[in-house]
């Protein structure tokens, strides 16, 4: 599967399920200057030297209560994380698969470590590391295809466990003047590299509950994780991605950008 169609696929997953979250807000907003909030702390001055070790002070301890959700800034709970459908679709002739993930619900996003980060204030960039000692999605599956000679038929309950987790959102932004005569951060494109160490699948009721057929394939499945990661993976980053992505928007939507980075 090429990558415009993984994209494709990510963006129709994860969209739904973020923006669904914010546009009943964002519809009703007004114009607000509000300060960070209390667990974040009073923000990071542009000219301190060791700008980048006082964000991730200030941005680390705050990620469990942000993965909470806050109405007050527009941020919607985040973990569990809903997840419409995410497709795989992958192999040969000989082995291949089509796989649906459907009604995801990822947990362990409260549980993110913000390692570092490198700020170009100057030139409006931003990169962020995040490791993830480990996610969970569970939800329900389609599979059908083949591996060799032996077709794969199933449906049912889902476990995707991914561990090892590091990720890096990276951004350029604008700041974008209101009517109150303040600036707001607008982000205007990102990206965000996914990489895992090990993932681990469950998939039951394969081959209409055969248990000897179902282990073998669920074994077959873990053996060959890397190349399902493959396809697996840039979905996942997307939603991240997008879902840190929208946090930012949705804060920096009501919090003036001199509130987020005071001056002396």
């Amino acid at each position: 599967m090429g990558p415009n169609i993984l994209n494709f696929l990510a963006a129709s997953a994860f969209l739904l399920a973020v923006f669904s979250s914010f546009i009943s807000i964002a519809s009703s907003a007004k114009l607000q200057a509000l300060p960070l909030p209390s667990y974040v702390g009073k923000g990071c001055s542009p000219n301190d030297p060791n700008l980048n070790e006082c964000v991730v002070k200030t941005g680390a301890p705050a990620i469990k209560k942000i993965a909470q959700g806050d109405p007050k800034y527009r941020i919607p709970k985040l973990d569990p994380l809903t997840i419409p459908q995410i497709k795989i679709r992958q192999g040969t002739r000989q082995v291949g698969l089509s796989l649906e993930l459907n009604n995801l619900k990822m947990y362990g996003l409260q549980d993110v470590d913000f390692r570092s980060a490198r700020l170009d204030l100057n030139n409006s960039h931003c990169e962020w590391d995040f490791f993830l000692k480990k996610m969970t999605m569970i939800g329900k599956y389609n599979v059908s295809g083949q591996v060799l000679v032996l077709p794969i038929t199933g449906q049912g309950d889902a476990n995707v466990t991914v561990t090892g987790v590091t990720f890096t959102f990276i951004y350029d932004y604008i700041l974008e003047k209101r009517a109150n005569g303040l600036e707001y951060v607008k982000v205007t494109d990102y990206k965000m590299p996914f990489q895992v160490t090990d993932m681990k699948i469950k998939l039951d009721n394969l081959f209409n509950g055969d248990r000897l057929l179902g282990s073998n394939m669920n074994q077959f499945l873990n053996e060959n994780w890397q190349e399902i990661m493959k396809e697996l993976g840039p979905a996942m980053g997307e939603a991240l991605g997008e879902i840190f992505k929208q946090t930012l928007t949705s804060m920096a939507d009501v919090v003036p950008f001199k509130n987020i980075f005071p001056k002396d």
